[in-house]
């Protein structure tokens, strides 16, 4: 298990991509039911992987894959803030908006905790 998830070169189609250590820090990878994380298996995803996760569902589909044809060639998202990277990006068979998961490293506990003891 990697102790921390960090930045990667994405490739050049990003429709349903996912880290390449993804699966290294994902709590459902050996679950065959077709559902979403519980609140315990988010958690234990960002704590596997050592990020804070944000989700985005902000970006119009039809700007990204305006031919509706599952390639998103050239499409570079921008973060949220300089320290997100992406983790995953895909879409939906329901909704016509991408959903993009960007990631930002936790900080240390010690520095967490320095960080408590000063507010």
């Amino acid at each position: 298990m990697i102790k921390q998830l960090k930045r990667v070169e994405l490739p050049e189609d990003l429709c349903w991509w996912f880290h390449p250590d993804f699966n290294s820090i994902d709590p459902m990878l050996d679950n065959n039911e077709e559902r979403g994380y519980t609140p315990e298996e988010w958690e234990q995803l960002q704590v596997n992987g050592n990020i804070d996760i944000s989700i985005d569902t902000s970006v119009d589909l039809e700007e990204i894959d305006s031919n509706a044809n599952g390639e998103w060639k050239g499409y570079t998202p921008t973060p949220p803030i300089p320290e997100h990277f992406l983790i995953a990006s895909f879409d939906t068979e329901r909704w016509d908006y991408a959903v993009l998961w960007w990631a930002k490293e936790r900080l240390p506990v010690s520095v967490q905790q320095s960080l408590k003891e000063v507010s």
